[in-house]
């Protein structure tokens, strides 16, 4: 009988201290599966000695498999790597922090494998990090939902189960800045989803400018309306100053009434205040265009270490 291989992706950055309890835990599962299996963990250029915790489970496990990065490029490039990398017939993706719960490999192979899914992904049932975390991440995906032409899950996280033929279909996205959620979505193949129980371990190492970042990355990566909103509101005023132009006029030879300083003040502040905006919105789009045109690699892979007997 043919038995399948999961492989089982994850990337590393100040994770030494869940690398143990994430490698253990997984391969208890897939000794229950019986499957034959990979782990690919990729170091992303973590300060701490990650890279040496997994160099310790290769010398006993030869189906371990380590891509160190020339230095840190973020989550998404690492992840993307890693699926490269993978052979496995089936592909897990998950944190390597153990939020989410190393035990549902088995209920996503069994659900994938059952019904044929390429794409199987976790949503969590509650979203942690406090009030005002929360009130902007579902500001974010209200204007995600709106602003793009794909339907882009609230509160999708890493933890994935996805088929070989899905993942060649991933890969072949080249876009540097960008929602790798979106780019999952865009794929397409046959997609659906399992509820998760996610558990918050207090601290974490992206911080609000990274989120910050990735919002403005996500927003003009998918959505062309900041232009089109611009488009209108450019239009409205000139209408709107139209108008009022007119009504000055008339009220100026019929009236007989002054338009005081106060108002113009305001008038050219609004204008230029909408003007140094737009413009910037502007820049933000043409920026990933001038960062996309230059073709540099979304990762460089300095050194990939794995068992001797696995090596070509």
């Amino acid at each position: 009988m043919f038995m399948k291989k999961i492989s089982i992706v994850t990337s590393l950055y100040k994770s030494a201290p869940y690398v143990a309890d994430f490698y253990t835990r997984h391969l208890s599962c897939l000794k229950q599966m019986d499957v034959l299996y990979e782990f690919v963990f990729v170091d992303d250029g973590s300060p701490d000695d990650s890279a040496q915790k997994v160099r310790e489970i290769i010398k006993g496990d030869s189906n371990v498999k380590l891509i160190i990065f020339s230095r840190n490029y973020g989550q998404y490039p690492a992840m993307f790597a890693g699926i490269g990398q993978a052979t496995g017939d089936y592909i897990f993706t998950s944190d390597s922090d153990l939020e989410e719960n190393p035990e549902n490999l088995m209920e996503f192979y069994k659900k994938g494998t059952n019904e044929n899914i390429d794409f199987l992904y976790a949503v969590t049932k509650k979203r942690d990090g406090g009030i005002i975390r929360n009130f902007f991440g579902k500001l974010f995906y209200m204007f995600m939902q709106w602003g793009a032409n794909i339907n882009i899950p609230e509160n999708m996280s890493w933890q994935i189960l996805m088929t070989k033929d899905y993942a060649n279909g991933l890969l072949m996205y080249k876009e540097s800045e960008t929602l790798p959620a979106g780019l999952m979505m865009l794929t397409g193949f046959k997609q659906d989803f399992i509820m998760i129980d996610k558990t918050y371990k207090g601290s974490t190492s992206y911080t609000f400018r990274k989120r910050l970042n990735l919002a403005f990355n996500s927003i003009t990566a998918f959505s062309s309306k900041p232009l089109l909103f611009i488009g209108l509101f450019g239009i409205s005023i000139t209408i709107i100053s139209f108008l009022v132009a007119i009504i000055a006029l008339i009220m100026r030879y019929y009236v007989d009434y002054q338009i005081g300083w106060i108002s113009i003040i305001l008038s050219i502040w609004l204008v230029g205040g909408f003007l140094l905006s737009s413009i910037g919105v502007i820049g933000i789009y043409m920026a990933k265009i001038f960062n996309q045109v230059k073709n540099r690699p979304l990762y460089i892979i300095k050194e990939i270490i794995q068992s001797k007997e696995n090596s070509f």
